[in-house]
């Protein structure tokens, strides 16, 4: 599962990143891996000196397939500085009112890369949101304007933290969102390239009159009483084989989960949800292997992911010891997860998968009333994997 950390002392420290969360990840134009953090410090401890955010590493993979730094964003390459200029400020909140900027996606259009970004006065208090653009590999970076700036109560507040990818197929990007402040579940929204900056640009999907339409105020798609906050969604493979990758951390789920669609408008409760990081409470009781990890969060889909292949779908995943302050990091971990067109899939595949099934079963043991279920699901996998064998 645990394919390394990618930031920390001796990965990223060269570059002025000691501890630093989240890391969300896209492909530049030249080939290089933009990965964006939020709250970063200089030394391995949350809370350390020089204070920044968002900050930026570039990178690519490693012959054995880790994410390695060879560069940071800004003026500055050998030192990952804030972004852009501003004052972490505090109450009474005299030095511009707001404490920090928080990331939630990159997405790549042609030439040019876009950030959305969160605006936090008090964690985690969303003060409004606002995109800005690199038209450089993800070197420098320049808000896009007025336009390009979000109410935090827009679409009741559903329209805070984003996901986003580009269909060439089309020709639209599509945002999934949900609350930043207490998580909610995902809305759906869509947007032309040229109209990214035009926030009146955007249309919902959303159901009214007994059918889901475009156009209309955009509405839940995930299932009653999931709870998710920082997601993940991207298109990956090509043709015929392509999947849309749509997860993160769901509150509910109390871990890392996922699903895969066939496209952005499928239906997403009917879809299968697998939950590959366990996040867990008690430090003693990690066990990475397993996907068992404490209080983890982030699990952004990597570049150079795929489906249908054992181990081919690699997740940054952030951890925070919230007693100590250490770790502060994001790690690298590598599943599996399967197309949808995928109707039998190998049995390789089938095979990775079942500790992932078997960690979920473990992680839901203490839940009352589900004792039946969970001996008779784990009888089901044990089955399974001797057809595997």
């Amino acid at each position: 599962m645990k394919v390394g950390d990618l930031t920390g002392p001796g990965l990223s420290t060269q570059f002025g990143v000691g501890a630093a969360d989240l890391g969300a990840m896209v492909q530049a134009p030249n080939g290089d891996i933009v990965a964006v953090f939020g709250d970063t410090y200089r030394k391995a401890r949350a809370g350390s000196a020089d204070w920044r955010s968002p900050v930026v590493l570039i990178g690519n993979r490693s012959t054995e397939g880790q994410v390695v730094w060879e560069r940071a964003g800004g003026p500055d390459p050998t030192y990952a500085r804030q972004l852009w200029p501003y004052i972490h400020d505090s109450p009474p909140w005299h030095r511009g009112g707001f404490s920090t900027v928080i990331p939630s996606d990159l997405l790549r259009v042609g030439d040019d890369l876009y950030l959305h970004a969160i605006v936090v006065r008090g964690f985690p208090t969303v003060h409004w949101t606002e995109i800005w653009r690199s038209s450089d590999n993800g070197v420098t970076w320049g808000h896009m304007g007025p336009e390009a700036t979000f109410a935090a109560d827009l679409h009741d507040g559903l329209a805070q933290s984003w996901t986003w990818d580009f269909d060439p197929d089309d020709g639209w990007v599509y945002v999934i969102s949900t609350a930043f402040q207490s998580g909610s579940g995902m809305i759906l929204r869509a947007v032309r390239p040229a109209d990214i900056g035009n926030g009146n640009a955007y249309i919902g999907w959303g159901y009214r009159d007994g059918a889901w339409a475009w156009g209309n105020p955009p509405t839940v798609i995930t299932p009653e009483g999931e709870v998710w906050r920082e997601t993940t969604f991207r298109r990956l493979g090509s043709g015929r084989d392509v999947g849309w990758v749509l997860g993160g951390f769901c509150i509910s789920d109390r871990g890392l989960s996922y699903r895969v669609l066939d496209r952005p408008i499928d239906n997403v409760g009917q879809r299968v949800k697998t939950m590959p990081i366990a996040e867990i409470a008690d430090w003693s009781a990690e066990d990475h292997p397993s996907g068992r990890v404490a209080q983890a969060y982030g699990g952004y889909v990597i570049p150079g992911s795929t489906l249908d292949t054992p181990g081919g779908v690699d997740l940054a995943v952030s951890q925070w010891n919230t007693s100590t302050h250490w770790p502060y990091h994001v790690m690298q971990f590598a599943t599996t997860l399967s197309s949808v067109s995928t109707a039998s899939p190998d049995r390789a595949i089938v095979a990775q998968r079942i500790p992932e099934w078997m960690a979920t079963l473990e992680h839901l043991r203490g839940e009352s009333g589900m004792a039946d279920e969970i001996a008779d699901a784990e009888s089901a996998l044990d089955a399974l994997r001797r057809l595997c064998l």
